[in-house]
């Protein structure tokens, strides 16, 4: 493939990310990427996920010999093909961990959400020197707005405090007791002796190990449940 036939390719590419809606030119099956107990998860909601046409015409002009070999070996595409299913795992994890939070009715306090937004929108104007209405003609040349805009990031800012609030009640049950800290020291006095040769004692340390242990606890908890929540689940893969 020469360099025009890659230009052509990332236009194609590009186009596949922003041109909406696709039910107007495909049908349903070919812009469903996975289904997740029963939501869809669309190929431009992955297309935007994987960013693909943007990596690759970031790399076109400086690393052109690797954008070829990346469309024209059977080596390149498999990569692009791992690539974008890995990208699509996370969106099925992501999809699952917020259907599992509004299903236990994790809360989220809608404040915190409001300020993210204001926060996201305050850094976006002082990197870029934009106002809102600056920001809001953008979007509209794109057929979006600032409206739309902030429900986005309203709606990712909701979906992360669904998950993280999911997590701490999945995993606010674990516990370290005293006789694993004290283990643990036992075991691990290599790390707690200084260059002198000296052993700091327990008591000195008693916290940190706690915590580490804790940590480790919670990500046991965390991937146990999680592993048996996705075994169970109904997911389809499409591609």
């Amino acid at each position: 493939m020469n360099r025009i036939g890659i230009l052509v390719l990332l236009a194609l590419l590009a186009l596949a990310v922003t041109a909406f809606p696709q039910e107007t030119t495909q049908t349903a099956s070919q812009t469903i990427a996975a289904i997740v107990n029963g939501e869809v998860i669309t190929k431009e909601t992955l297309n935007t996920a994987s960013q693909l046409s943007q990596i690759v015409q970031s790399l076109f002009n400086s690393h052109y010999l690797f954008v070829e070999l990346l469309f024209t070996t059977d080596e390149g595409k498999s990569f692009i093909d791992r690539y974008q299913r890995t990208v699509l795992d996370q969106l099925i994890n992501n999809r699952l961990l917020v259907q599992q939070a509004k299903a236990l009715a994790v809360p989220v306090d809608e404040t915190k959400i409001d300020q993210q937004v204001t926060e996201q929108l305050n850094q976006i104007m002082q990197q870029n020197q934009l106002t809102l209405e600056q920001i809001d003609d953008i979007l509209k040349k794109r057929g979006s707005s600032l409206d739309e805009y902030k429900a986005n990031l309203a709606n990712n800012v909701r979906e992360q405090l669904l998950v993280a609030g999911l997590h701490d009640l999945i995993t606010r049950d674990a516990a370290v007791t005293e006789d694993e800290i004290t283990a643990y020291y036992n075991d691990h006095q290599d790390n707690y002796t200084n260059d002198d040769g000296t052993l700091q004692p327990l008591s000195e340390v008693h916290d940190k190990i706690r915590d580490s242990l804790l940590s480790q606890a919670k990500a046991d908890v965390w991937n146990a449940w999680f592993d048996k929540m996705k075994a169970e689940a109904k997911i389809e893969i499409k591609l």
